[in-house]
C-alpha cells in the first residue's frame, strides 16, 4: 500500500471544559493566540511534538469498546462539533495528537485504534466492518451527526459511511482517498503470509529504510526526532492488523455508487503521491456530487504530523466556515 511503500461499552461522556496545558509548546519567545497557535507568521514554527504528546496522554479522555472480536481504543480531547480523526493504512491514533491540540477549542477531537483480538484474526474484515466501527463510537460518544477526516485506508471507511448513513456525516476531509483499490499478486502474497502473524511492523528489516524513502523529506528539517515519533509509533503495529487493513480494501469498490454521497466532500492532494493516488484523487473529484479540492505542498503523505498548523486551518475553514453543519 502507497502509505508504507507505497460488548459492553463505558464511556466517559460529557462536555466539561478543557483544562488548559501549561507550558510553551512553541519555541520561546513566540507570541501564541488562546489556543496555544503561533500568530501573526504565514508559516508558525512547530510545536513541540513531545510535550504534545504528553498533554494528549494526559488531558485526553481515553475511551474503549469491545465488540468481541476486536476492540476499539480511542481518546476525546477538546470541545465543540464531534470530528473523528480516522488513521491511515500504516498508522496509529497518536499520530493524530499534534492535529488534536491545535484543533481542541474548535472541536472534539476523537481518535482510536481498532485492534483485533488474535483468535478472531483469521476471520476477514471489510470496509463495512470498519465503518460500522466508526457508527458505533460515534453512537456510544453520543454523536448523531459528525465530521470525519480520513487519509487513505480511513478515506475509504469515511466515504462508505458517508454513503451508508448519509445523514450522519456532516462533512468528510479526504486525504489521498479512493473509490477502489485492488492490491498487486505481491502484496496479497505478502497478505497471505502474515495473515496469522503476531510479529510487529517494527520486526521487519526494511521497513525503516521504506519508511526514510517514502516519507523522510517531507518531515521539517530542523527537526529530525519528529519522524523518529512516525517511524517508533507505526513500529507497533501488528502485521496481522495491517493484513486485515489490506485484504478489506482489497474487495472494496463503491465507485458506482459515489453519486449517492451527498455530504460535503474536501479532498487533499499533497506532494509525495504517486499515481495510484492521483488516479483514485481523479475519480472522486469527477464522481462526488459535492466536492472540491485543496493542495497541500511540501507535506508529504503525514500532512498531520508535518505540518498540522497548515491542514488544521484548512479542516477549520472547511468545518467551521464551510457547508457542514450538524444538528443542535
Amino acid at each position: 500500500m502507497s502509505e508504507s511503500s507505497p460488548g459492553a461499552a463505558t464511556i466517559p461522556t460529557g462536555s466539561s471544559a478543557v483544562p488548559p496545558i501549561t507550558g510553551s509548546l512553541v519555541p520561546a519567545g513566540v507570541p501564541v493566540d488562546a489556543a496555544g497557535v503561533p500568530v501573526g507568521e504565514a508559516c508558525p514554527p512547530p510545536l513541540v511534538w513531545q510535550e504534545v504528546l504528553q498533554a494528549y496522554r494526559k488531558e485526553s479522555t481515553p475511551w474503549e469498546l469491545d465488540l468481541g472480536t476486536r476492540k476499539l481504543v480511542g481518546r476525546s480531547w477538546g470541545q465543540g462539533p464531534p470530528l473523528y480523526l480516522l488513521n491511515g493504512f500504516v498508522a496509529t491514533a497518536e499520530l493524530q495528537a499534534l492535529m488534536m491540540y491545535i484543533l481542541r477549542d474548535s472541536f472534539r477531537c476523537v481518535v482510536y485504534d481498532t485492534v483485533s483480538a488474535p483468535k478472531s484474526r483469521r476471520r476477514r474484515m471489510t470496509v463495512d466492518d470498519y465503518s460500522a466501527d466508526l457508527f458505533t463510537a460515534a453512537d456510544q460518544l453520543e454523536d448523531s451527526s459528525i465530521c470525519v477526516m480520513g487519509p487513505s485506508f480511513g478515506a475509504a471507511v469515511a466515504l462508505n459511511a458517508a454513503r451508508q448513513q448519509r445523514q450522519r456525516i456532516a462533512g468528510l476531509c479526504l486525504l489521498h482517498g479512493f473509490a477502489q483499490r485492488r492490491l498487486s499478486w505481491s502484496e496479497r502474497l505478502l497478505a497471505a503470509w502474515y495473515r496469522g502473524s503476531q510479529r510487529t511492523l517494527d520486526s521487519l528489516t526494511s521497513r525503516r529504510r521504506v519508511q526514510e524513502l517514502n516519507h523522510r523529506r517531507w518531515f521539517p528539517p530542523f527537526d529530525g526526532t519528529r519522524f523518529e515519533f512516525l517511524v517508533e509509533s507505526t513500529g507497533k503495529l501488528t502485521l496481522a492488523d495491517l493484513v486485515q487493513k489490506a485484504m478489506a480494501i482489497h474487495r472494496f469498490n463503491i465507485q458506482d455508487h459515489l453519486a449517492e454521497i451527498t455530504s460535503p466532500v474536501l479532498l487533499v492532494r499533497t506532494e509525495g503521491q504517486g499515481k495510484i493516488e492521483a488516479d483514485g484523487h481523479e475519480v472522486l473529484e469527477k464522481h462526488l456530487p459535492n466536492a472540491r479540492t485543496e493542495w497541500l505542498h511540501s507535506t508529504g503523505m503525514h500532512p498531520y504530523l508535518t505540518h498540522p498548523h497548515r491542514l488544521a486551518k484548512l479542516l477549520k475553514q472547511f468545518f467551521l466556515e464551510g457547508k457542514p453543519s450538524h444538528p443542535s
